[in-house]
């Protein structure tokens, strides 16, 4: 949010100009998608809200006046370079109903394969947390986007370099360049969500760990950073890398990444049987 916003809201028409015409330039390669922030802004610019609303029903009003804004930048940008786009607005659901997500997977493959740019966003009118499950952020749905599709690499664009070893901000902090293992001591580091963004840097690293044990590699880089995205697709040494684990099975992945529905209670036996990857059945 906070790399295609202004503090007014107000989208930064300059730097989506620039990082559409570098997709333009990659995807003459690879098959691209998007995943956008920046409704909510755009709708507070529009209806001329002074700050950002705490209610919620205001809230969904402003990610509705504002997508369509965003999208008809989007579509105005690409059109220059003769690219078509599409946009789908999801909810948590998508990802936790199995046939609504094989549809989806479908639908996204589809559109790849005619060429289309499909850009996604939460669908933020109805997926809030007082009316159902939602994302929080749209960093872990871009984790599940690349999850779901296996995804060869994840790129989150931030208005930070990278992941830091304290907060950025402090004289002696350091950026990580590399992440082998998501443990608990990368987990911890974060920090709170900035002024028009939901997710903080923790939620980057959730968006990291996920989008790994699909099998993709994941880069956290500053969106500001002129050709930020043509020089990540040339190898140079930019922002954080995190390196992907052992592929999960797919529809264990998405067992994994779904909704619960329900709690099972199991002794320490089994407890311990279950973290070392063993059957709980008799064999046959």
């Amino acid at each position: 949010t906070n790399v295609i916003t202004k503090i007014d809201g107000g989208l930064n028409l300059n730097l989506i100009r620039n990082l559409v015409a570098q997709i333009a330039e990659i995807k003459k390669e690879k098959e691209v998608l998007i995943i956008t922030s920046g409704a909510i802004g755009a709708g507070m610019k529009e209806l001329q809200l002074s700050s950002k609303p705490r209610d919620v029903a205001i809230k969904q009003v402003c990610a509705a006046v504002g997508q369509n804004i965003l999208m008809a930048r989007y579509q105005s940008f690409f059109n220059k370079h003769k690219i078509k786009v599409a946009q789908l607005l999801l909810t948590y659901d998508a990802f936790s109903d199995r046939k609504t997500y094989l549809n989806l997977r479908n639908a996204l493959n589809n559109m790849l394969s005619m060429g289309i740019v499909p850009i996604i966003n939460e669908n933020d009118p109805i997926s809030i947390d007082e009316i159902g499950p939602s994302f929080g952020d749209n960093d872990v749905l871009s984790a599940l986007v690349a999850s779901k599709i296996e995804a060869d690499l994840l790129i989150i664009l931030t208005n930070v370099d990278g992941l830091f070893d304290k907060n950025p901000k402090e004289k002696n902090s350091k950026i990580i360049k590399e992440v082998f293992n998501i443990d608990k001591n990368i987990e911890k580091i974060g920090g709170k969500a900035s002024y028009l963004g939901l997710g903080g840097m923790q939620t980057k690293v959730k968006a990291a760990k996920i989008a790994t044990q699909a099998g993709a590699h994941v880069i956290i880089a500053n969106g500001a950073l002129n050709n930020v995205l043509l020089k990540i697709m040339e190898n140079e040494e930019i922002g954080t890398i995190f390196y992907p684990k052992q592929k999960m099975p797919n529809k264990k992945r998405w067992i994994t990444q779904s909704k619960s529905n329900g709690t099972i209670y199991v002794d320490a036996g089994a407890k311990e049987a279950l973290i070392n990857g063993k059957n709980l059945l008799p064999a046959g």
